[in-house]
């Protein structure tokens, strides 16, 4: 079988189903001593009926029978039943981590090793060494200058509380030691006794949020990652790939080398996000900082009380006099500096008291250099194996996470930039800066930037957003430069709106200017970026500006919404072939920047298939992607697949530089533009031309309901205006996934593949289909989605709550799903619809849990449209549908 990344839902092996049968009668165990033998048999009535809909032909029949069961529940025992079969399908998920982590360690074991189905960091690299076109001084240097940037954003898709993710990793724990200790009963009576301990209070705890987080709570979670995962994880990364490098070439990667960094939008996106506020960037800043000091303070600590040895260099020696402990007297002035950082922010945010800048730690350097020198010193007094321990860990962690573990972007509107220009040009020269052209605004701004002179400080800004967007600029300059990244400008349409941000930094006297990185959304942006960036590559004065290095972001979410999945990955293919030939004709140093969702629908999907399908020569070892929401804790949130995730994203850089995909042929190229076509058309015709498919949208699915879940700082529209436009792409994806049509990740896509698959083009789709990882790579991610599309499920929904008329608009979206399946099964070859059957399987385990909350779900709300429930009852069942929308967030595992 085929290697593959563990973004794939694997085969299901018996010790999976030995620990979900396990926890599942923990479970049932918790709700008959809590909840009482009356409910624990309402649970167990519906738990065999939901079983039916796998063996059952008739499915529809045997889902109309559990809904009019459904119907006779109080509203007490519905929100009840909603958290039971919430519950299991958090346990199923935990459970397959749990199995996952076991897989991933028979990676070490002969045995196991050439029967995993898994694809390793090693695989991938071994094979670029067994690669004769491939020299091993290539492979050397591309992974020296390995640059990946990991950047976590606040995207609110991530429903479960984080006390709850963190009650279910003791629970991971547990069963880890259970595991562990199988053939010590003792041992498994006191951890059995723990198991049920810790469900019981999981089914004690508010699964809901109740209040919605602060742009600071966010970014708290996102650090919080860092601190119970990545900060043990990346130590182990490195090492790794270093050990690839000394098995096969006999030689160490450089000591310095850093091949990820993390990234931070938490705090940082203010982005439609009125709650993000310059003052708040500040505060999540210094809050990161005091982190990292934090966790730096116990390194430190711990390696001082470690190394007790006196024998020394000279260097050290001459430092530290005749001590007789001369580590500990070098490294206690850094451990100090770090603590008095720790301890000087702390009482800032908690106590406001005066905060001296020059008395923090500043820059990585000042953390590296004594450890360095350390390191020296122990290696020439026959200390290898000490050097290369905890004091090697602690300078690879230093080197990736840096003075505050993640650098904060900056993300703002274009159009809030423009507003700005606007006053500051009115007051200072009477320009009314808008009514510019596009080549007149790139003149007024190239003089802005040459003259030198600072007058934005001097003019009173009468506009409050005005004053805030300034007020960030200024807040930038006064923050140590290693604790930002970048400053990306949404929704970008021309070149001015690029130069309008390098004006204002210039203006803010910004030392070190952020790099600024232009993201192209729309179908429109991402036809019309090769000449916006053309505009500007031109200009020698620019090239110069930025050192001809330039990043530039696709955005995935708004094209998919805007055009469709199908049209605006093509787009997306096509803008990086554009933008590399461009930056190659004006040697500019070109990085992508990928924001990608968790969900097909707003570019979810396995990296190393994703990195492979991008077009040859746009990776080259240095590449930006987003991690959002749900997917952080997914990917990193448990250390074995946190390892194994940061591994691939090192793994399929690599390949993806030094074995690039085949250019793609002209045929090819032609026939996927026309399908793009005809799948934007069919597309917007539903969207804009149908009302009834815009009502089905807001009476079917429960995005009203998405707005009360309290999971972000940001509101779920751009401007409070009710339309579809309006509307932010999570939401749109997180609507249609409830409902488990996911009608974003397909929507287009079936007159498309109609096109594409009648007789004139059969040749040419199945030599897409075979060679061209792009379009593999695009069937794949389709065919994952097809798995986890339900289309009975709609017919619950619509049996609740629509009309005629709206019965009728999901009749049709329901014939255009299943004519999608028959023309994807007719062009894919039957070899490969058979393997990826097989990984599709742990989908059907969880499928007729997943039914039973989509079944409540409907019913609550048509019940919800009664206005006889008391308060009580109505309180009910508002919590009823707030924890069956977590639940089957739970269940698709990518919603958003």
């Amino acid at each position: 079988m085929k290697k593959r990344d563990l973004y794939y839902e694997r085969i299901p092996t018996k010790l999976l189903r030995e620990d979900f049968r396990l926890l599942g009668t923990f479970l049932g165990r918790v709700i008959k001593d809590q909840e009482g033998l009356a409910f624990f048999k309402i649970v167990e009535k519906f738990r065999v009926l939901s079983k039916n809909t796998l063996s059952d032909k008739n499915k529809r029949k045997v889902l109309s029978r559990i809904s009019k069961e459904v119907k006779k529940l109080t509203p007490e025992n519905t929100f009840k039943l909603s958290r039971a079969f919430s519950h299991i399908l958090n346990l199923l998920n935990l459970v397959e981590s749990l199995d996952a982590s076991r897989k991933l360690n028979e990676y070490e074991n002969p045995y196991f090793k050439s029967k995993n189905q898994n694809l390793f960091i090693e695989d991938i690299i071994e094979g670029l060494f067994k690669n004769k076109k491939i020299s091993d001084k290539n492979i050397y240097e591309q992974a020296k200058k390995l640059d990946i940037g990991i950047v976590l954003t606040a995207h609110p898709t991530e429903v479960k509380r984080r006390t709850l993710i963190q009650k279910y990793a003791n629970l991971i724990y547990i069963m880890e030691q259970r595991h562990l200790y199988k053939k010590y009963p003792s041992k498994i009576i006191e951890l059995d006794r723990q198991l049920y301990s810790e469900i019981a209070i999981i089914w004690k705890t508010d699964e809901l949020k109740r209040t919605k987080p602060s742009p600071l709570d966010e970014a708290r979670w996102g650090l919080a990652v860092i601190e119970d995962s990545l900060w043990d994880t990346i130590p182990k990364v490195y090492k790794r790939l270093n050990d690839i490098f000394r098995k096969n070439l006999k030689k160490d990667l450089p000591r310095d080398f850093n091949p990820i960094q993390f990234g931070s939008w938490m705090g940082g996106d203010r982005d439609g996000n009125p709650n993000v506020t310059a003052e708040v960037t500040k505060k999540v800043i210094l809050f990161s900082r005091w982190q990292a000091a934090k966790l730096y303070e116990k390194e430190l600590t711990k390696l001082i009380q470690d190394l007790s040895m006196e024998e020394c260099s000279a260097k050290i020696k001459k430092a530290t006099g005749n001590s007789f402990e001369p580590y500990r007297v070098y490294l206690r002035p850094i451990r100090d500096k770090v603590r008095l950082t720790h301890q000087l922010i702390e009482n800032h945010l908690n106590y406001n008291s005066k905060l001296n800048e020059k008395k923090l730690i500043q820059n990585k350097h000042e953390i590296t250099i004594p450890l360095r020198e350390v390191r020296n010193s122990l290696k020439l007094n026959k200390g290898d194996h000490i050097a290369n321990a905890d004091l090697l860990d602690l300078m690879r962690r230093v080197r990736c996470f840096g003075i505050n573990l993640a650098r904060l972007d900056i993300r703002q509107e274009a159009d809030r930039h423009e507003k700005l220009l606007n006053e500051i040009f009115k007051k200072k020269s009477k320009i009314k800066y808008s009514n510019l052209s596009e080549i007149d605004k790139i003149k007024l701004l190239n003089k802005s930037i040459k003259d030198k002179k600072f007058f934005v400080d001097k003019i009173k800004l009468q506009n409050k957003e005005n004053r805030e967007v300034w007020n960030t600029f200024k807040l930038i300059s006064s923050t140590p430069n290693e604790c930002l990244g970048a400053y990306v400008i949404s929704m970008t349409s021309n070149a001015s709106d690029i130069l309008s941000v390098y004006f204002l930094q210039k203006q803010a006297k910004i030392k070190n200017l952020l790099r600024v990185v232009p993201l192209f959304e729309t179908l429109d942006d991402l036809i019309n970026a090769k000449d916006v960036m053309k505009n500007l590559f031109k200009l020698s004065w620019y090239r110069k500006l930025i050192n001809s290095k330039q990043e530039v972001m696709i955005g995935y979410s708004d094209s998919s919404k805007d055009a469709g999945k199908l049209s605006a990955s093509w787009h997306q293919y096509k803008l990086q072939e554009e933008l590399r030939a461009i930056s190659k004709k004006y040697k500019i140093d070109l990085v992508f920047f990928h924001g990608r969702g968790g969900s097909p629908g707003r570019g979810g999907g396995p990296i190393q298939a994703t990195l492979k399908s991008q077009p040859a020569g746009t990776v080259n070892g240095k590449i930006r992607i987003t991690d959002q929401g749900e997917v952080i804790q997914q990917k990193y949130g448990y250390k074995p697949l946190a390892e194994y995730n940061l591994c691939s994203y090192i793994g399929a850089v690599m390949d993806a530089s030094l074995n690039p995909p085949p250019r793609s042929k002209p045929n090819w190229r032609e026939l996927i533009q026309n399908m793009s076509e005809i799948s934007t058309s069919a597309y917007r015709k539903y969207l804009n031309q149908n009302e009834d498919f815009i009502r089905y949208f807001k009476t079917v699915t429960p995005h009203k309901s998405l707005g009360k879940l309290a999971i972000g700082s940001r509101p779920t529209k751009r401007k409070n205006v009710d339309n579809i436009q309006s509307l932010r792409a999570i939401p749109w994806v997180f609507a249609w996934t409830q409902i488990r049509l996911m009608l974003p990740a397909w929507l287009g896509t079936t007159e498309a593949l109609r096109y594409g698959s009648i007789k004139k083009f059969k040749k040419t789709i199945t030599d897409m289909e075979k060679n061209w990882p792009y379009f593999v790579s695009t069937m794949d991610i389709l065919d994952m989605v097809i798995s986890k599309v339900d289309p009975e499920i709609s017919v619950i929904y619509e049996n609740n709550l629509a009309d005629a008329s709206l019965r009728r608009i999901g009749k049709k979206l329901r014939f255009q799903f299943d004519a999608l399946v028959k023309l994807h099964n007719k062009i894919t070859p039957k070899e490969v619809v058979k393997e990826r059957k097989q990984f599709r399987k742990a989908l059907f385990i969880r499928s007729n849990y997943t039914e039973m909350l989509n079944i409540l779900q409907a019913n609550i709300m048509n019940k919800l449209t009664n206005k006889k429930y008391t308060k009580l009852d109505k309180k009910f069942l508002d919590d009823a549908l707030m924890t069956s929308i977590a639940g089957i967030s739970a269940a698709m595992k990518n919603t958003g």
